[in-house]
């Protein structure tokens, strides 16, 4: 064995390719990019984190981000908008919940809404970007485009086929919507920024869901609807 050969260390891993990920589709490509900046966001929080580092996470090149997102704060989007967007096509997405009575219908949203923001992932980057809110304005403006005007805009067209059918008398059902959003997170979100994972565990998220729906339902159902709604 020559003196090259004992100088190079035995259990070194192989090294990582770097480029365009060549198997799979671009979807599946895209994801897992979105995998890799997950993992590095969460270590790292958002002003420690890089294009470069998720780049090695991912075993590609910058070009390769470069060419799906423009700079860190989209790609933080793109992180959190895929999991607002997983848990919203579990709900909205179907034609069930328009079949569903109204308290019904509600009660499965806000089950859908706190359910996503109490996901492990979900409660950290949110204390990510609220952390970084100050620093980063562009990202904290680019957060809420992505994803809480998504979500008050799926439940106010929810709102609108309801009046549409009768069931709800709501003059604004944008703002109604807002309302109604606030009302499920506010509390779980004070939980998320001031508390821990155990304060979070221990609300009583199904008490919490059916008291907002009430509230709601006695300011917005037809006169002589809310309790039968």
């Amino acid at each position: 064995m020559n003196e090259t050969t004992k100088s190079v260390p035995q259990d070194l891993p192989p090294a990582r390719r770097v480029g365009r990920p060549r198997r799979g589709t671009e979807q599946e490509r895209t994801d897992a990019l979105i995998a890799a900046a997950t993992r590095v966001f969460l270590r790292d929080g958002f002003g420690a984190a890089s294009i470069d580092k998720v780049a090695h996470e991912a075993g590609v090149s910058t070009r390769t981000i470069y060419e799906r997102f423009k700079n860190k704060a989209d790609l933080l989007v793109s992180v959190i908008s895929r999991l607002v967007e997983r848990d919203m096509a579990s709900v909205f997405a179907t034609a069930e919940l328009d079949r569903m009575e109204v308290r019904q219908a509600l009660t499965a949203i806000g089950r859908s809404i706190t359910g996503r923001a109490c996901d492990p992932q979900a409660a950290a980057l949110f204390r990510i970007v609220a952390t970084e809110a100050q620093r980063f304005p562009a990202l904290a403006e680019k957060m809420r485009i992505a994803t809480k005007d998504r979500i008050v805009s799926a439940v106010a067209q929810y709102f609108r086929g309801q009046i549409a059918r009768g069931r709800l008398a709501l003059a604004d059902p944008e703002r109604a919507a807002a309302l109604f959003t606030h009302m499920l997170k506010a509390e779980l979100q004070e939980c998320m920024l001031f508390g821990s994972i155990q304060d979070v565990a221990r609300l009583d998220f199904q008490s919490h869901i059916d008291q907002v729906v009430e509230i709601f339902l006695n300011g917005a159902a037809p006169r002589g609807l809310s309790r039968g709604a």
